[in-house]
């Protein structure tokens, strides 16, 4: 597909050796859980609630779906189809704006997929293992995985396994997906059917129950000391229209991060239906879940409780001594007896529902971060390593293996200097990077002569509205979207949308990108291979 003759030795190897062995519902489950379907409700009920109480949380579906869907899904959908190599942005970018940008961009990518590595491992530990603990009265196992030691134990058991489930291939790692989605659906709607079934009558009497037991704050008493608390809550200053608007940066969590799909995109079959299939399913799926949550689990708490327990989840909250976490799933342990096996089964299930939406992100992490540097090496941009693939197992070990201990390294350091990695605002800066540019790129596409044999076969050529090809008004529409996003991250101090720590490291990770394009540029030229011509066309399958 949009392929010009060049010669053979432009590119690294004559094929990738990666194997399209994804289906359309591996490919659907890759964006799906990239979204982090458990973790971004507990963002948008918690940490949404607290950062814009003013917004509507129905709302703030209702907008972001009406963003993404018309904007984010369609251009990496359209982007994926026209150009199924796997690597994502990078192979956008390189051929539409310039290599230097593209690269740039892509090492940004590269470090926040590494980055996940480092601060969801241990997440695992707290709040994964700490919540499902404390919804089991195990105080002492609790505070364990919070202590530098427990927490690099875990974050370290859980990167082995992200891994070795990588490690012998793609089919593996899909199996393994697969089931984690199956679970993790299960657990999740565990929690929608314990919060769904009781009344908020209920809820309160329980809760009461509870408090008495564990020498905690009632109901009532919850609500009092919340808007002494942080009376802000309760009277937020900030309209409707722009509390609601403000609730779509929380949203992204489960409205954005669908793109990932396309970092497998040269290992996804039938690429032309499927990635836009699956981008368009990872974000209908998670907003369907997003509404069933914010329908049921307001009217079951309450409007003001709800408030309380997001000021206790993000800001503390002195009398809050029940074991288990002020959030979505911890509240669920007030209807559950833990006294018996069914009753422990069930609190352990309800809290797996977070630990499994985290715990999947480090093998995907591993999966998408190798890709990239694949998609380098094929366009000579590293050494030779970074292209090389198992012939038995499809699977590029050198660069698991590199991203395995450089990760480790980093879960030590997070372990022990958690507060080193607090500002680096990662999603602020994709925002600009990853998502910015590759926006601009959709834009941009179809008018750009260096990629026109490229867009001239793609099999979204035709879609327009009117004269205008619908790839740039999505990439239009998701400019918007992002920049509303980024409004209310420089805006909103909660968000940390801007940090000194945040801007010097991306400032430095692209300039050092753009920098190891220009030299490998310079290498090869040396050696007689002109690597200008592999920005005009598609590297090899």
């Amino acid at each position: 597909m949009g392929e010009e003759i060049v010669p053979k030795e432009v590119f690294a190897r004559k094929a990738s050796g990666l194997v399209r062995e994804a289906g359309l519902i591996d490919a659907f489950a890759f964006g799906f859980l990239n979204q982090g379907p458990a973790i971004a409700i507990w963002m948008l009920l918690s940490w949404g609630v607290f950062l814009f109480p003013s917004g509507h949380l129905l709302g703030s579906v209702f907008f972001s779906v009406a963003f993404t869907l018309p904007g984010v899904a369609l251009v990496w959908g359209i982007l994926g189809a026209s150009m199924p190599r796997s690597g994502g942005s990078y192979v956008y970018n390189t051929r539409i704006i310039h290599p230097a940008v593209g690269m740039a961009v892509s090492f940004g990518d590269y470090f926040i997929w590494w980055l996940w590595i480092v601060i969801l491992a241990p997440w695992v530990a707290d709040p994964g293992l700490s919540t499902l603990f404390g919804m089991l009265d195990m105080v002492e196992a609790a505070e364990w995985v919070r202590t530098t030691v427990g927490m690099f134990t875990v974050a370290t058991i859980v990167n082995v396994l992200g891994y070795l489930f990588t490690f012998y291939g793609l089919r593996w790692y899909l199996l393994h997906q697969k089931t984690v989605m199956t679970l993790g659906l299960i657990t999740l709607g565990l929690v929608a059917l314990i919060l769904g079934i009781h009344s908020h009558e209920q809820f309160v009497a329980a809760w009461n129950t509870a408090a008495a037991n564990y020498g905690s704050l009632d109901y009532e008493g919850m609500v009092e000391a919340a808007k002494n608390t942080a009376p802000e809550v309760f009277n937020p200053a900030m309209p409707l229209l722009f509390g609601t608007l403000g609730l779509m940066v929380v949203n992204s969590w489960w409205a954005h991060y669908g793109w990932a799909v396309n970092v497998i995109g040269g290992e996804v079959k039938r690429p032309q239906r499927n990635i836009m299939i699956a981008q368009y399913g990872a974000i209908i799926v998670p907003a369907i879940l997003a509404t069933i949550f914010a329908v049921i689990f307001p009217n079951l708490v309450g409007e003001d409780f709800m408030r309380a327990l997001a000021i206790a989840d993000n800001a503390g909250l002195d009398g809050y001594n029940m074991p288990f976490p002020p959030n979505f799933v911890g509240v669920t342990r007030v209807f559950i007896d833990t006294g018996n096996i069914l009753g422990i089964i069930i609190a352990a299930l309800a809290a797996f529902s977070l630990i499994l939406a985290d715990y999947i992100w480090i093998p995907m992490s591993y999966v998408a971060g190798s890709r990239i540097v694949v998609a380098w090496g094929m366009d000579r941009m590293g050494p030779k390593w970074f292209s090389e693939v198992h012939p038995r197992w499809a699977s590029p070990i050198k660069n698991l293996t590199f991203m395995f201990i450089t990760s480790e390294v980093g879960i030590l350091l997070y372990s022990i200097f958690p507060e080193w990695f607090a500002g680096l605002a990662v999603t602020a800066t994709e925002c600009v990077s990853i998502w910015g540019v590759t926006a601009i790129a959709a834009t941009i596409f179809p008018f750009r002569k260096s990629v026109r044999s490229i867009w001239e076969t793609s099999p979204y050529k035709n879609w327009r509205i009117g004269p205008v090809p619908l790839v740039t008004i999505g990439g239009i529409i998701d400019l918007i979207y992002i920049g509303i996003l980024l409004y209310f991250f420089y805006t909103n101090p909660g968000l940390e949308g801007v940090t000194e720590l945040a801007v010097a490291w991306f400032i430095g990770l692209w300039t050092f990108g753009a920098l190891w394009y220009y030299y490998w540029r310079w290498k090869w030229k040396r050696e007689g291979i002109d690597i200008d011509l592999a920005w005009r066309t598609l590297p090899p399958e």
